[in-house]
């Protein structure tokens, strides 16, 4: 049906409305933290006036990849696409200084054009804090500024009331795994929760379940980290079920191995370490084993075997 209407009407707005009606989700939640009611509702009777990062966020919060959808831009749209690009790739060859420059000017030329802007901006600052051994909690700060240009409630435990785009939760799993590197363990947790949270309340969005296996991994490890077995248990059981079916092993061996780790904590624990609960174990040992062998991961290997040898 989205083919019929790309093609036809070559409306990115008919695109987003039809999108948003299939998954009944209201313009307001949309368009929250992003752009008005008002602005949505001209972006989706195909009008052409708006920013195409706004459009891109849109698309992205639907768990739609911008690029399979034509955009018409502006001169504008294009140079801060190009800005945008450059600044990534000079984060990412740590030419620190060029990146610096490049922010500086991508700050002055969107002024005030929207709010994806201010978050890119943002994060990106977060990254170079990163690369130049700065304050962690200074990164934590300035990734947290991020998500708060679009997700105004982050701070508030209301994040379900927001469609988050891949950018926007990339950007919170950034701040959980720096919170869980320094010890912020009580940040950490009621971050986590909210994630959770999120992903159980917008199960229905395609992308969110691609993204609890992810999750998962960090819920579970960090859960046992605080002796939580049972909940790291069941997180780890919910992400294995997420991954049934996918081709791709993303994650798969890393969920397997931190299940048995559980699980031989667990028996431990309750003293009920029985011959055919070593063999459960033994036989996902290997079952991750395998997986990371066939991905590469050496190191993960590697450990599993050390282990294999001790027990």
């Amino acid at each position: 049906m989205f083919r019929e209407i790309e093609m036809q009407s070559n409306n990115i707005g008919t695109a987003i409305q039809y999108f948003r009606e299939t998954y009944h989700i209201s313009q307001s939640k949309l368009c929250k933290g992003i752009c008005s009611v008002s602005t949505l509702s001209r972006i989706e009777a195909g009008e052409r006036d708006v920013d195409a990062f706004i459009l891109e966020t849109l698309l992205e919060r639907l768990g739609k990849v911008p690029h399979q959808f034509e955009l018409i831009l502006t001169d504008f749209d294009y140079e801060t696409y190009m800005y945008r690009e450059e600044i990534k790739k000079r984060i990412n060859d740590r030419d620190i200084e060029g990146a610096h420059k490049l922010i500086n000017k991508y700050d002055e030329l969107t002024m005030g054009k929207g709010t994806p802007h201010k978050q890119f901006i943002k994060a990106s600052r977060a990254f170079l804090n990163e690369l130049e051994n700065g304050d962690p909690e200074k990164t934590i700060d300035l990734l947290t500024e991020a998500i708060l240009c679009t997700v105004p409630d982050f701070d508030t435990n209301e994040i379900t009331d927001y469609f988050l785009s891949n950018t926007e939760f990339n950007i919170i799993l950034d701040i959980l795994q720096r919170m869980i590197s320094l010890s912020m363990n009580d940040r950490a947790n009621k971050i986590l929760n909210q994630i959770l949270d999120y992903l159980y309340w917008h199960s229905q969005m395609e992308q969110n379940n691609r993204l609890y296996p992810r999750v998962a991994v960090i819920a579970s490890k960090f859960f046992m980290e605080q002796d939580d077995i049972e909940k790291a248990l069941e997180i780890c059981d919910t992400g294995l079920k997420m991954h049934k079916g996918r081709i791709k092993m993303d994650f798969l061996g890393e969920l397997i191995y931190i299940k048995t780790q559980l699980m031989e904590k667990k028996y431990y624990t309750f003293s009920n370490w029985e011959n055919n609960k070593k063999n459960e174990c033994l036989k996902l040992y290997l079952e991750a084993y395998h997986i990371f062998d066939a991905c590469g991961k050496n190191t993960d290997a590697e450990k599993i075997q050390n282990h294999l040898q001790e027990v």
